[in-house]
This record gives C-alpha cells, sequence and structure tokens, in this order.
C-alpha cells in the first residue's frame, strides 16, 4: 500500500512538471518599431531652416532672401516585420510658413509661402525617397512657384534643394528656371551653416 501511495505522488508530481510552460521552447519575445505606451520611437518632429537667397526666374541679377521654417512629423510604421527585407512607411506631415523679399527692391512687400501637407511613403529600411513640393508665391503676379526637394529616410527628412519655377500652361513645373539647370542650392547662401 505504501508502495502504491509513493508511486501515485511521484506519478502526480512528474505529470505537474510536464504539464507545466516549457520557456525553453517558447519562441522569443521582440518589441515592434510602434510601441503603444507612450514612447513611440518611431515618432519624430523638428524643424527645417529656410534661410537661403535663391536665383530669380530667367537668371540675371535678380536674387531672392528667403527666410521662414518648415515644421516637420515624421512618423514611421512597419509593414512587413519579416527579414530579410523588412519594409516600411512614413508618414510626413510638413507646414511651411515663410517670406521671400527681392534683395534688388527690399522695400518692396514680402512674398508669403505658406502651406501644409501630408504624404504617406513607402521606403526600404536604408532607402532613400525624393519627395518634391511645391509652394505658391503669394503676392506675385507671374506664377512663381517656390520648389522644394526632401530627402526621407526611415530615420528622419532633410531638405535637399529649393529652386525657384513656374508651372507652364499645362502645369508641369519649369525646371529651366534654376540656375545652370540644377536642381540642387543656389551658388550663392545667406548661411553657409545649414
Amino acid at each position: 500500500m505504501k508502495n502504491l501511495l509513493l508511486t501515485l505522488v511521484v506519478f502526480s508530481v512528474l505529470l505537474l512538471i510536464g504539464c507545466q510552460e516549457n520557456n525553453i521552447t517558447d519562441p522569443v519575445q521582440t518589441d515592434t518599431v510602434n510601441k503603444t505606451n507612450g514612447d513611440n520611437t518611431a515618432l519624430k518632429s523638428g524643424t527645417i531652416k529656410l534661410d537661403h537667397i535663391l536665383v530669380g526666374l530667367g537668371g540675371g541679377n535678380n536674387y531672392f532672401e528667403l527666410n521662414g521654417r518648415i515644421n516637420f512629423i515624421h512618423e514611421i510604421f512597419q509593414t512587413d516585420p519579416i527579414p530579410p527585407v523588412p519594409q516600411y512607411y512614413v508618414s510626413l506631415k510638413l507646414s511651411t510658413n515663410a517670406t521671400m523679399t527681392n534683395v534688388n527692391h527690399p522695400t518692396v512687400r514680402p512674398m508669403v509661402i505658406s502651406g501644409e501637407s501630408e504624404d504617406i511613403i513607402y521606403v526600404s529600411e536604408e532607402g532613400i525617397y525624393l519627395l518634391e513640393k511645391t509652394y505658391t508665391v503669394q503676392g506675385e503676379n507671374s506664377g512663381m512657384l517656390l520648389v522644394c526637394r526632401f530627402l526621407v529616410t526611415t530615420d528622419g527628412v532633410g531638405l535637399n534643394a529649393v529652386w525657384l519655377s513656374v508651372a507652364d500652361g499645362g502645369g508641369t513645373l519649369n525646371k529651366e528656371s534654376t540656375p545652370g539647370g540644377t536642381t540642387t542650392f543656389s551658388p550663392v547662401k545667406v548661411n553657409t551653416s545649414q
């Protein structure tokens, strides 16, 4: 009788040990990029300063001083976390407020440039997306536009180029208005510590 009771107790203990969760075979728990505890490390915000001298349309000695800022909110979402190629998309909100004055006529009222946008951009983890935004120059009758080119990555956003342009009759930008046909910052800058 003692042996039967002892066998029953040993068998019960082994059964309890065997039925418990085995942590060795459980998959590894990983944190995702998007945290819901209020500490969302995928959200970045900041300001890009606009402080440039731009060559006017047609070149020559026609220069415009651009001053202002672009506030941004850059948020990254992971759509496919499975290696080897995780996929991301970036939600980018831009709010632009700037003024532009003609350097040759500083007493003329400054022209206003403002706008807000929100873009959803698909980008790979190490990829770069070129985003061009066009803003109407208010207070100017020739249809002048300010074009900003941004480099968007999963790490953030940066301003790559700024130039003036006009739209042709079909709404297409005239890129020939930039000096030398390039779309980089003008060779004349107000502040070189960009």
